[in-house]
């Protein structure tokens, strides 16, 4: 990709070129976030340091996700956020759609047999799905990077539980980083129960990178990969693509979702449909 000469123009002296330019904006706005995220702050000649980007570029990002309410701008740079308004608190998320995330859980378990080795994805409507196994006494292995589900699990004598390691990332229980990835990579299961952030245009997507990372390292460690999802999830995008709605074999979502928008999904992706 040429760069034009008169960008110098438009830089301080000593200014990186922006040689993220090949980067899609939504990627280069992931590793911004991500940084950010890591450290909790960040200033604009940091990220344009790491990342080789323009301070002009950086700064329109920073600009762009304070919109989003992923980071808290501030003056030379960004902090931060524990929890926001696309990423809600664990407490908060699991109180939305009680109902119908408690009835997406309950039939999750009708696609489990006996014995199976089951990922269970941090997602609220999965948990409802580990709590359901409390009224049905399946043998399961159960594998999971999220610590609030794994304690539920563990209550369960029928159930035997792994856990990988990791770092809890910030405002949740789910275990991130390098030692969780590497664990991922070697593991292959029966099933894996997902749920999303957003779902759009035959899309999924996931506002945090690492846990967008983690969920398509998922999608490739599993035989059959079913989507959990309440009807709020349809029609909403987030940050990050995670990978294309078909990668999932099963859907199962309550019937509070509209009729048409699972009519659609039926016949244009190549998976099954559960109404709840």
């Amino acid at each position: 990709m040429t760069v034009s000469a008169s960008v110098g123009q438009h830089e301080r002296k000593g200014t990186p070129m922006d040689v993220t330019s090949s980067l899609l904006p939504a990627e280069r706005q992931g590793q911004v976030l991500a940084l950010v995220q890591e450290r909790g702050s960040a200033t604009v000649h940091e990220l344009s340091r790491e990342l080789g980007a323009s301070i002009s570029t950086v700064r329109r990002d920073l600009d762009l996700l304070a919109q989003q309410g992923l980071i808290a701008r501030t003056h030379g740079g960004a902090i931060a956020k524990t929890h926001t308004a696309s990423e809600t608190r664990f407490d908060e998320r699991q109180r939305e759609n009680a109902d119908e995330k408690r009835r997406i859980g309950q039939h999750a378990l009708t696609l489990l047999e006996p014995n199976q080795s089951v990922y269970f994805d941090s997602s609220t409507t999965v948990m409802a799905a580990a709590e359901a196994l409390r009224a049905e006494p399946i043998p399961l292995t159960a594998i999971t990077h999220d610590i609030a589900i794994a304690a539920v699990l563990a209550t369960l004598p029928q159930v035997h539980v792994m856990l990988p390691g990791g770092e809890i990332r910030a405002g949740s229980f789910t275990l991130v980083g390098a030692t969780t990835h590497t664990f991922l990579r070697h593991l292959h299961v029966d099933v894996a129960l997902i749920g999303i952030h957003a779902i759009r245009d035959g899309q999924l997507s996931e506002g945090s990178l690492p846990v967008a990372e983690l969920k398509s390292a998922l999608l490739g460690t599993t035989n059959r990969r079913v989507l959990l999802a309440d009807h709020s999830k349809f029609g909403q995008t987030a940050l990050i693509d995670v990978a294309p709605l078909g990668a999932v074999q099963d859907l199962i979502t309550g019937q509070e979702t509209p009729r048409q928008v699972l009519d659609h999904l039926e016949l244009t992706q190549n998976l099954r449909v559960h109404t709840v």
